[in-house]
């Protein structure tokens, strides 16, 4: 049972590793940059600052509605009867 598992784990990581990103890519040009310039030269930090925008949002909305409501707590008093 545990060897089903396994080899199925196997299997999917070799098909996404043989069909990820950088199988696609080009390679580099010797001697040329990498590219870090055109990098630092975008203007996405929105994207990173509205994506961490959006999942803290989520988080807020998530925990806010758990329903997880308790009923208000009653007090119990006990009457002990005494002899004497």
């Amino acid at each position: 049972m545990r060897k089903s598992y396994v080899m199925t784990g196997a299997i999917v990581t070799a098909i996404a590793l043989s069909i990820s990103g950088t199988t696609f890519a080009e390679p580099l040009a010797p001697g040329k940059p990498a590219g870090v310039h055109a990098a630092q030269m975008g203007n996405k930090e929105w994207l990173v600052f509205g994506g961490i925008g959006v999942v803290a949002a989520g988080l807020l909305i998530a925990s806010a509605g758990g329903g997880n409501r308790s009923a208000p707590q009653q007090s119990v008093t006990a009457s002990i009867p005494t002899t004497s």
